[in-house]
């Protein structure tokens, strides 16, 4: 039975990758058949694993034809991202007076990285760093039930990114990173209204630069 259920959650975890990584675009179809070939397991549980994806809805069942990725609406980029602002700027108040120079250091080190990576154009790169400093600063609130809720909303966005980012970034619509630069120097400088102020702008530019 454990086993049964770690293959199940095995063949979840590669097909949400391969979902959030883009390897299949919103309304693409994929089937059991082409799966259970994929993975080398049996029909049990890839079956188990579309009817949870389906269940998050990650994915729509169409009868006899196949799972197709399910698109995310403008609605709902909106409502992720209002949630988004409150796990962040929540998670901001909590760990703000607990700061170390360490934890602002790893900050600045992500910066910088990310500044790097601009100047090569890929845009799931620039992704990543985006995504990577948000669950970062959340994290240093110690709070796991609040690092989990942001992982889960960062996914959502992931597949967003993957949805709209492409056509944007060649479009040089996508916003540099200063914000993450400024929002370092206000929680160095102890301003924790003017931190807030940044981080809720900056995460709502996510949702401008796609509506």
């Amino acid at each position: 039975m454990m086993q049964g259920q770690s293959i199940k959650n095995q063949v979840y975890e590669d097909i949400m990758k391969d979902i959030l990584d883009g390897v299949y675009e919103a309304n693409a179809i994929i089937n059991e058949r082409t799966l259970i070939e994929k993975y080398g397991v049996s029909k049990t549980p890839v079956r188990e694993a579309l009817v949870q994806l389906c269940s998050e809805n990650v994915l729509n069942n169409i009868s006899r034809f196949g799972y197709q990725i399910t698109p995310i609406l403008p609605g709902q980029i909106a409502e992720i991202i209002e949630y988004r602002k409150m796990i962040e700027l929540g998670a901001l108040e909590r760990c703000f007076l607990r700061l170390t120079a360490e934890q602002i250091g790893e900050l600045k080190r992500q910066n910088e990285e990310a500044e790097r990576i601009a100047h090569t154009m890929d845009s799931k790169l620039h992704w990543e760093a985006n995504n990577l400093f948000h669950r970062t600063l959340c994290s240093y609130c110690n709070n796991s039930y609040i690092r989990k809720s942001l992982e889960d909303a960062m996914n959502v966005c992931t597949r967003i990114s993957n949805q709209y980012f492409t056509k944007l970034w060649n479009e040089s619509r996508i916003s540099d990173g200063s914000s993450h630069v400024l929002l370092v120097e206000a929680l160095e400088a102890g301003d924790l209204e003017r931190a807030k102020i940044i981080l809720g702008e900056d995460v709502e530019a996510f949702k401008k630069e796609i509506l």
